[in-house]
């Protein structure tokens, strides 16, 4: 079986080089509707033949169709090889894109980012794939209506693929035309039009003129402004506003416990069960049967966490007993008092009435008289410290005063001056400049900021020194790889793109010379998890 996947992915591959795009996806979809549609039992082939089937079905226009395709490959392929090989880091690009297409934004952000992370630690953080995927990402969060990260995250990819690899590399003049209609649905116009017409200007000095890139630049310099996109105004902090009263109280047990032990324990959360199978099948090859469906079913799965299972469709008669599906439990819990009607089997206790209190109470218990305060031995040395520190100032204030007099007995030296002029003025002090750092000194107050989306760094540059500034970072307890380098005199970074739930750490170096590089000390972050 292996191998005849992979025959009929090397000739699918032959088809989509000779623009065949029908062709290849009805190769594969003929030879995909018998296979197991379980990604735990996925050969590498059968993964790769499915992700192969997912770009094919997106570059036909068939997002939707693709979806299913998508998320098996990806969860195959995790499955098979872990999240940080190749193969995985594609799978997951390509399902990226396909939820974008489907609207699943969110869902399509969280995985550009763990792209973004695996290639940069790949690559490095200046290589073409990494750049494009901080496109792409820009594109899924300006969809989401995070305007302004989107802009600045494609400013910044465009600005660092401009300086690394020129300026008419076609990938670096898709970013800058897709910023400027970015900037002008925003209202954004002088800013607009500066870049679609740099956008239009490159594409005739390093593009033939019947490139298509430079048509489609063209076409989108000329296009008008999206009417319906509206930038989300940032809202103000609203002020804090007691909790609403209840008209009847919500009592989660049959008794109400006392304050002292704490708040109720909620009930373990389970996640709601998935869609119905969408009845229409991906692809119906000559001779079979209209009602044979294709696997995986194109169900589409609820946005949930990172796990690399969330999006493919399980099939219904999938066995329990693998360890690899996640478990479902198809009576959510019930929480009294947040639902309007009270569930079948399920009421509301009333407090107890409070007790009358005792005759017998209260009793007096007599108590041993509290010992009585040790005077401390050494409060003598510090009332004699505070006396000798107020002698010692005394006499700085006399000295003080006495050189002052001093000053004011002995005259000023005589300078001349033209008639009628103003009488010179006390010169003010000359400002003093830091002495300049031994050759060797390491960047000082090496500080981090986590901000979750992005980590901020930020030290001090010795005064002195020329050479340019090296940022490394890593997971925690894994190597660092350089993020960036950064000119003489830089005294900050920002890390975006990393993951929100690992905690990684950083180092700055300064270059004196080929053989003098100060380092500073590791600083993390600290995360819960």
């Amino acid at each position: 079986m292996s191998s005849g996947f992979a025959d009929l992915t090397v000739q699918a591959h032959q088809l989509v080089s000779e623009g065949d795009l029908t062709g290849a996806e009805r190769l594969l979809a003929d030879a995909l509707s018998d296979a197991d549609p379980r990604p735990g039992n996925a050969s590498p082939e059968l993964a790769e033949a499915a992700g192969l089937q997912a770009r094919v079905l997106v570059a036909l226009g068939e997002p939707h169709s693709a979806r299913g395709w998508a998320a098996f490959a990806y969860a195959a392929a995790t499955r098979l090889h872990g999240r940080s090989d190749e193969r995985t880091v594609t799978a997951a690009a390509t399902l990226a894109a396909v939820l974008h297409r489907v609207g699943s934004d969110a869902r399509a952000a969280r995985l550009y980012s763990d792209v973004i992370i695996e290639l940069t630690a790949r690559d490095g953080p200046e290589s073409q794939r990494v750049l494009a995927a901080h496109a792409d990402l820009a594109t899924v969060e300006y969809a989401r209506g995070q305007c302004e990260v989107a802009r600045d995250r494609l400013q910044d990819a465009w600005e660092l693929h401009r300086e690394v690899y020129g300026d008419g590399h076609p990938s670096g003049i898709k970013m800058l035309a897709k910023l400027g209609a970015m900037e002008r649905d925003c209202g954004r116009y002088a800013d607009s039009h500066e870049h679609l017409t740099l956008a239009e200007e490159l594409c005739r000095l390093h593009l033939d003129p019947d490139d298509p890139l430079a048509a489609q630049v063209a076409g989108l310099a000329r296009a008008a402004a999206d009417p319906d996109h509206v930038c989300p105004a940032p809202a103000p902090a609203p002020a804090p506003e007691p909790p609403p009263a209840r008209t009847t109280p919500v009592v989660p047990a049959a008794r109400v416990p006392p304050a002292t032990e704490g708040p109720h324990d909620l009930p373990p959360y389970s996640p709601p069960a998935l869609d119905e199978p969408v009845e229409t099948p991906l692809y119906h090859p000559p001779g079979r049967a209209a009602e044979t469906a294709h696997v995986p079913t194109p169900r589409t799965a609820p946005e949930a966490d990172g796990d690399a299972f969330d999006d493919y469709p399980w099939p219904p008669d999938e066995p329990a007993e693998q360890p690899w599906r996640p478990g479902a439990d198809p009576l959510p819990p019930t929480v009294v008092g947040l639902a309007d009607d009270e569930p079948d089997g399920v009421r509301r206790v009333p407090p107890p009435p409070p007790e009358p209190p005792s005759r017998y109470l209260p009793v007096h218990v007599p108590r041993p008289p509290a010992p009585e305060r040790r005077t401390l031995p050494w409060l003598p040395l510090v009332v004699l410290g505070v006396v000798v520190a107020l002698l010692l100032g005394t006499i700085a204030v006399i000295a003080g005063v006495s050189r002052v007099d001093d000053g004011r007995d002995t005259p000023p030296p005589a300078t001349s001056a033209p008639a009628g002029s103003a009488p010179p003025t006390s010169a003010a002090p000359a400002p003093t400049t830091a002495a300049a750092a031994a050759p060797g000194t390491p960047p000082g107050r090496f500080t981090l900021t986590d901000r979750r989306d992005s980590i901020v760094l930020s030290w001090t540059y010795p005064a002195g020194a020329e050479g340019p500034v090296v940022v490394a970072g890593g997971r925690s307890g894994q190597p660092q790889g350089t993020f960036a380098t950064l000119p003489a005199g830089s005294a900050d970074y920002i890390a975006y793109g990393l993951d929100r739930t690992t905690d990684y750490c950083f180092t700055v170096a300064l270059v004196w010379s080929t053989d003098t590089v100060a380092r500073t000390g590791p600083v993390c972050t600290r995360r819960r998890r």
